[in-house]
C-alpha cells in the first residue's frame, strides 16, 4: 500500500503541480487521499487523450466494471486501482466523470454554454465531489460549493488550452460566443496571425473567465466547511489556478502564444496572500445558488 501511495505521490508532483504546491498544507491521510484521487483520474485522462482508436473502447469497460463494482478488473487489466475511500454514493460520480471523457472521444464543437457547463462538471465538477470524500467532508451543501470550484477550474483549464485543443479538433468556446469558428480556423489564425479570428477568440475567452469567476466565487464558499489547515490547501489550490485566468487577462487574453506558466514567486506570493485571507476573512455561510446548476439537471441532486 505504501508503494501505491508513493507511487500517486509522485504521479501528482510530476503532472499536478499546482496541486502539489497546495497539498504540502493538508495533513498526511488527506494527501494520500488527494494523490490517490489524482492518479486515479490521470490514468483514465491518459486513456481518453492518448489518441488510440481504442480508447473510446478501453473507457467504456472501465465504466462497466465500475458500474459492476468488478474493481478486481481494473487493477488486473488497465492497471487502475478504485481509490478505496470513495464513499458507495460516489460510484454515479465516477461515472459521470467517464462519461465526459467519452465525450472527448469524438470532435468537440459546442453550440451552446449549457454543454459547456454540463462538460465542465462530467471532467471536473465531479473531481470536487470526490475530493470531498478524500477530505472527509460528507456534507451535501458543501459538495454543491465543491462542485462549482471544480467547474471554475476546468472552464479556467479551457482558457489556457484553447490552442492545442484546437489542434486536437476540439473547440470548448460556444460557437455561440466566437462566430462558430472552427478548430481548424483556430490554429490557421494563430499561424497567419488573423487579426479578426483571434479578437473574436480573445472575447470568447475572456467571456469564459468572467463566467469561471462566477463559479470560483460560489466554490470558495465551500470552503468553511472544511478544517483551517485543510481550508488552507484548497484556498491556495484554488488561488493558484485562478491566477492562469489573471494572467491571460493582462496579456489582453493572447491565446495563440501558448500556454500560461504560473512561476514559483506567484505561487509563493499567492500562497501568503491566501494564508492572510484565511486567517482573517470571515465568510458568512450562504445558500448555494441553485442557479449555477441550472444546466445540471439530472445530474446533480440539490439539497
Amino acid at each position: 500500500m505504501d508503494y501505491y501511495i508513493d507511487n500517486a505521490k509522485s504521479v501528482l508532483k510530476k503532472n499536478g503541480k499546482s496541486f502539489h504546491w497546495a497539498g504540502k498544507f493538508l495533513p498526511k491521510e488527506c494527501i494520500n487521499r488527494a494523490a490517490e484521487l489524482y492518479s486515479f483520474c490521470r490514468i483514465l485522462d491518459d486513456i481518453a487523450d492518448n489518441g488510440e482508436i481504442n480508447s473510446l473502447k478501453y473507457l467504456s469497460n472501465i465504466r462497466s466494471s465500475i458500474k459492476k463494482k468488478t474493481f478486481t478488473d481494473l487493477e488486473n487489466i488497465y492497471s487502475i486501482k478504485y481509490p478505496k475511500f470513495l464513499n458507495s454514493s460516489s460510484k454515479k460520480i465516477v461515472i459521470d466523470l467517464i462519461d465526459g471523457l467519452i465525450l472527448d472521444q469524438r470532435a468537440i464543437l459546442f453550440k451552446k454554454e449549457e454543454e459547456l457547463i454540463r462538460y465542465s462538471y462530467h471532467v471536473a465538477g465531479t473531481v470536487g465531489i470526490m475530493m470531498c470524500d478524500a477530505l472527509r467532508c460528507d456534507n451535501s451543501l458543501a459538495k454543491s460549493f465543491a462542485i462549482d470550484l471544480g467547474i471554475a477550474m476546468q472552464l479556467t483549464n479551457i482558457a489556457r488550452d484553447v490552442l492545442e485543443d484546437a489542434k486536437m479538433g476540439r473547440r470548448y468556446l460556444p460557437g455561440t460566443w466566437v462566430q462558430n469558428i472552427s478548430p481548424k480556423e483556430i490554429v490557421l489564425a494563430a499561424k497567419t496571425n488573423d487579426l479578426k479570428k483571434i479578437h473574436t477568440i480573445s472575447k470568447g475567452i475572456k467571456k469564459l473567465l468572467i463566467l469561471a469567476e462566477k463559479y470560483y466565487l460560489s466554490g470558495e464558499k465551500g470552503f468553511n466547511f472544511l478544517p483551517f489547515n485543510t481550508r488552507i490547501a484548497i484556498s491556495v489550490a484554488s488561488g493558484v489556478y485562478r491566477e492562469i485566468g489573471v494572467q491571460l487577462e493582462n496579456k489582453n487574453y493572447n491565446w495563440q502564444s501558448g500556454r500560461q506558466v504560473t512561476s514559483i514567486y506567484t505561487k509563493i506570493k499567492i500562497t501568503l496572500f491566501m494564508i492572510v485571507k484565511e486567517i482573517f476573512y470571515f465568510r458568512f455561510l450562504k445558500k448555494h445558488n441553485s442557479e449555477l446548476h441550472i444546466f445540471l439537471e439530472n445530474l446533480v441532486n440539490e439539497k
